[in-house]
């Protein structure tokens, strides 16, 4: 089988699942590749969805929905007979990362069939301490299950997350969200431990971030899936309204 992975991934933690299919996919002697979603949505990459049997489409959950980036992916998608899964990623297991209904029938609409779905209830990012016990206990569990999950897959087993309760609340709750990201821009903040490595720039999914006249610049395109917060390696970034709830220091995923 030809397996295709498509992902995004702010902190890690999507991708990290990701490339756990991806190995037991090859364990289990399957040809699979895993492909960054910005590589796409950005024009650097164009796949070849044709030589594809299956395509699994992983992102984290942000307000009870997908980030907007999965609709930008979305709407690039081919019309075809094509099997997928999903696979998603929370902090919390509350509503059950809220629903996937909208992804589903737009899929649906271009003649895709999911095939299985999983929720990985993976290290906050926000809210709270993720101390490392806490950090190792949620990963483990969710290694075992993408484990189990791959071979669910594989066999063709069907499984999909429960609906969550309070579906119209949580799309209302992820359109604010998104509106919001957009207007977030202009509230991250750069302080003199900045060294414009331009690791952020580089990194960002949204190409949101540039280089000007020497200093960071952002544009309205972000996502709020932190990721330049997280990998900034002089901690020289922060956010006037929501860094209150980010974590003190982000964490490692063990290996």
């Amino acid at each position: 089988m030809r397996i295709m992975l498509l992902y995004f991934s702010g902190t890690g933690n999507t991708r990290r699942i990701g490339e756990l299919l991806d190995s037991e996919f090859i364990a289990q002697s399957h040809e699979s590749q895993i492909v960054p979603i910005e590589q796409i949505t950005l024009g650097l990459r164009k796949p070849d969805w044709e030589s594809c049997d299956l395509i699994g489409l992983g992102f984290p959950v942000h307000a009870m929905d997908a980030p907007q980036i999965i609709y930008d992916l979305l709407a690039q998608l081919p019309r075809a007979r094509q099997e997928y899964f999903l696979f998603k990623t929370a902090g919390s297991a509350f509503l059950r990362g809220g629903s996937t209904l909208r992804i589903r029938e737009i899929l649906a609409n271009l003649g895709w069939r999911l095939r299985h779905e999983q929720l990985y209830v993976m290290p906050s990012n926000v809210f709270g301490p993720s101390g490392p016990d806490k950090v190792s206990r949620r990963y483990n569990h969710c290694r075992e299950l993408a484990i189990q999950s791959a071979l669910e897959i594989i066999s063709g087993m069907k499984r999909r997350v429960p609906e969550a309760s309070f579906r119209a609340a949580c799309y209302s709750f992820a359109a604010l969200e998104k509106r919001g990201a957009e207007q977030s821009s202009k509230h991250w903040t750069v302080n003199a431990d900045c060294t414009l490595c331009g690791l952020c720039a580089a990194q960002c999914p949204t190409a949101n971030i540039s280089i000007e006249a020497g200093k960071l610049v952002f544009s309205n395109q972000c996502l709020l899936c932190l990721r330049c917060w997280w990998n900034c390696p002089t901690r020289a970034l922060s956010h006037r309204i929501l860094g209150p709830f980010f974590l003190k220091k982000p964490y490692k995923l063990p290996q």
